[in-house]
């Protein structure tokens, strides 16, 4: 591998930190957040800072998963004479645990509540048109629990708060026959008339797919078609909704194994780009990646299928900041911007009690972080203005970002290639200019295989089950926050240079500052 090089210009500032990518959620969050696991975790991310929105599915259903009885709000029934009867106690509670810890809701506004279903029945896919996944059985009284639901949010919150939330229609309706995506763009003019009703500066949007086909029939609707409350063309949406995995489907069983890959991320990311732009309509809506992850998979496990180890080790740690990375190139070099990156998994493992199980989770047993969770902290690290960065382009298997904060600034680099291809370390060199002369020192803190990995400690102490006394402390210290090496440098000359070996799959965070303003 041929040496890298970058340049940063300290004084250069290139744009604001908007933390897009502080967000995530699961399928059973609402019962997951009432757990001590769960509120542990909430307490992690508030303190440090890698969590600004919370999305979960069964907003107004029930649901029985993941060994939860009810997990959904749960929200609508009928009395004796088929009269709507409202619960919203439940999911105003999930919301002020939310606000709590300093997280705003992205309110997806389903799925449909059993006696408004039409066909209450089991089996089908899992995002198929089935059970509570399809369109009402009665559209006005849909309408009017969306109504009374939103009604209820701005009374119990206020309508200045819940501006700064987000409302979405649907979760995944890719998996409704064709014949039926028009009952889908129906309840989305149904839902944005009645979420609007309430409050006209709401932000409302969707629709939460994963197929290209389903986005852009969607779209034309939203553009060019007509609007099934008003009759008029078109319908309003501030943010467009879609969701992308490293890699989905069968994939496990066969062999040679397809590595979940970043390139797919930027493929389907700049297809999108030039979808949204196609339509002038849609000018100022934002894009959100609100589900992603390395591979869907949810119920699988790595003790059946050992290829999702990659979601118990540093390799999705490494994934996430390269994401991040490509993403803001595609923003800076393209000029389209993910809102928000969300990522779909919390803290099940814990919740089950079930050791490093390689689920889609931030948090395993015992509060024990794991390493895409570090990353997210390290990331959470950086200064809150990006600072110019020159040289390699962000994809490759070496990648730099660079932060300011006061009188630091921060730097993330990693070397990360999914197919593995690069076995050798990555040497090269980071050159700062910008800097006033004097002394700096320069902090590190690496997440590879053998530093601050939770994963790699568990294994070293042989994958007890159900890890406790010294073992569970080291375990869980090898996720906390310390430095790997510090540093005392000169600059002469507004120059600072630094030079790295990089091990293979790994992230460095550098903290630089001028030591008489420390």
């Amino acid at each position: 591998m041929k040496p890298y090089s970058y340049l940063i210009t300290a004084d250069h500032i290139a744009g604001g930190n908007n933390k897009f990518w502080a967000a995530c959620g699961t399928d059973s969050l609402y019962a997951q957040i009432g757990t001590e696991d769960g509120k542990a975790l909430l307490k992690r991310m508030q303190d440090k800072g890698t969590c600004r929105y919370l999305r979960n599915h069964h907003t107004l259903s029930s649901l029985m998963k993941d060994g939860f009885p009810d997990a959904g709000g749960d929200v609508y029934s009928e009395d004796t004479d088929g009269n709507p009867v409202y619960q919203f106690e439940k999911i105003n509670d999930v919301f002020r645990i939310y606000l709590e810890y300093g997280i705003k809701p992205i309110v997806e506004l389903d799925f449909m509540p059993d006696q408004l279903s039409r066909k209450v029945a089991g089996g089908g896919e899992e995002e198929g048109i089935y059970l509570n996944r399809s369109y009402p059985n009665d559209w006005n009284k849909w309408h009017r629990l969306l109504k009374a639901f939103v009604k209820n949010l701005a009374d119990t919150f206020g309508t200045e708060e819940i501006r700064a939330w987000y409302f979405e229609v649907w979760n995944e309706p890719d998996g409704w026959p064709v014949e039926d995506w028009p009952q889908f763009h129906r309840m989305y003019d149904i839902f944005a008339d009645a979420v609007l009703s309430v409050d006209r500066q709401l932000k409302i949007g969707g629709p939460g797919s994963f197929k290209q086909d389903f986005l852009h029939d969607f779209l034309e609707h939203v553009c060019n078609g007509i609007n099934w409350i008003t009759g008029e063309r078109g319908t309003r949406i501030d943010f467009i909704s879609h969701h992308i995995y490293g890699m989905s489907g069968s994939w496990l069983d066969e062999y040679p194994l397809v590595m979940p890959s970043v390139q797919r991320f930027n493929q389907e990311i700049l297809w999108l780009s030039r979808l949204i732009g196609s339509y002038p309509q849609l000018e100022g809506a934002e894009f959100h990646l609100n589900e992603w992850g390395v591979c869907s998979h949810y119920e699988k496990k790595a003790g059946d299928y050992p290829a999702l180890e990659i979601r118990n080790s540093e390799f999705s740690a490494c994934f996430f900041v390269k994401l991040t990375d490509c993403i803001r190139q595609i923003g800076r070099q393209f000029g389209f911007e993910v809102s928000l990156m969300l990522y779909w998994g919390f803290c099940l493992e814990a919740v089950r009690g079930e050791c490093f199980a390689g689920n889609r989770d931030l948090m395993t047993v015992s509060c024990i972080p794991k390493p895409i969770q570090t990353s997210f902290e390290m990331m959470g690290m950086m200064g809150s203005h990006l600072l110019q960065t020159e040289g390699r382009n962000a994809g490759g298997p070496v990648g730099c970002m660079a932060a300011g904060e006061g009188n630091e600034m921060q730097l993330l680099l990693y070397h990360f290639d999914e197919t593995e291809q690069y076995e050798e370390t990555a040497e090269g060199e980071i050159k700062i200019a910008g800097l006033m002369d004097g002394t700096y020192r320069i902090r590190r803190m690496l997440l590879d295989r053998e530093h601050h990995n939770t994963y790699r400690m568990w294994q070293k102490y042989g994958s007890p089950e159900h890890p406790e006394g010294d073992v569970l402390k080291k375990i869980k210290a090898a996720g906390e926050f310390s430095w790997d090496g510090e540093d005392s440098v000169e600059v002469q000359g507004g120059m600072l240079e630094i030079k790295q070996v990089l091990p293979v799959q790994s992230i460095i965070f550098f903290s630089i500052g001028k030591t008489e303003e420390l």
